[in-house]
């Protein structure tokens, strides 16, 4: 073989190196699988979708079953806001799921760090299923890259141990704590803080209507509603409600309330920002 193809392969045994996935977890903890019984069972990971990331691999990660995808594009996510997290598996038995990102960036999935998971009995059906979560970025989180994770784990021993809640680890090498069957996969996600927002601007621009009121106020809300909270209080100070905006059309009935002036206090639970509206409540 002449030295110019030899350079070649050369050539493309590197630039599939570099866009190869890693199956190696560090500085994270192992979270691989043993196949203990002797032989694979396919529990596997199909489908991840997390705001713009979206990997399709539809099949089980050769044993032992883990895989790192360092080589896709790093999907942006923005601090206080709520994200839809999709995950498709392929179940062969009892199995549940876990998925956690690392929020303070110290290379480990605390136990508040888990997004999305089954609890107690409430295993995967059968044969395929599919879960969508709504996922929170918390104010606090680190800004920058850090790992998620996500894993489907089938093993009567770890579940008895663990009282079926999965864990990010294999937390040491004995029979109870490495999962004999499923797949984890880990990828790179970036935590933003948000720019150019004015949050005092964003607070104002909410809105009630009619006004004057007869039963029920209709509010006008431009962004993520959970983040607000209202009071409704009377003239002379007596709060009457509080409750939380759960929608950006939210309705809020005041069939209840007597004649007269009131107000309508907001309150924005990420930025401590408030905004009083006044309205009138009139008969039919």
């Amino acid at each position: 073989m002449n030295k110019k193809l030899l350079s070649l392969f050369a050539i493309i045994a590197v630039s599939f190196s570099l866009i190869a996935q890693s199956t190696n977890p560090a500085p994270y903890c192992n979270a691989s699988f043993d196949d203990q019984q002797g032989f694979p069972v396919d529990d596997h990971i199909d489908k991840v979708s997390f705001g713009t990331l979206s990997n399709s691999s539809n099949a089980q990660y050769a044993a032992p079953h883990y895989v790192f995808y360092n080589n896709l594009a790093t999907a942006n996510f923005t601090k206080g806001s709520s994200y839809t997290l999709k995950v498709k598996f392929t179940v062969a038995g009892g199995a549940g799921y876990g998925v956690w990102i690392d929020y303070n960036h110290n290379n480990t999935f605390d136990s508040n760090e888990k997004v999305a998971g089954t609890t107690g009995t409430n295993f995967l059906a059968l044969q395929s299923d599919s879960i969508s979560v709504s996922v929170s970025i918390p104010t606090t989180a680190t800004p920058g890259n850090t790992r998620m994770r996500v894993r489907i784990v089938e093993d009567d021993n770890y579940h008895i141990a663990h009282g079926t809640a999965e864990l990010a680890c294999n937390t040491d090498t004995s029979a109870a704590n490495v999962m004999d069957w499923g797949e984890t996969e880990d990828y790179t996600i970036n935590i933003a803080t948000a720019t150019g927002i004015d949050e005092k601007e964003n607070i104002n621009s909410i809105t009630l209507y009619p006004n004057p009121v007869h039963d029920l106020i209709k509010l006008n809300v431009p962004d993520n509603s959970s983040r607000y909270t209202y009071s409704i209080v009377s003239m002379i100070g007596q709060s009457l409600e509080v409750n939380t905006v759960l929608n950006q059309r939210q309705t809020i009935d005041i069939s209840g309330l007597s004649e007269g002036l009131y107000l309508l206090k907001l309150t924005d639970s990420y930025s401590n920002t408030e905004k009083v509206l006044k309205f009138e409540k009139q008969k039919e």
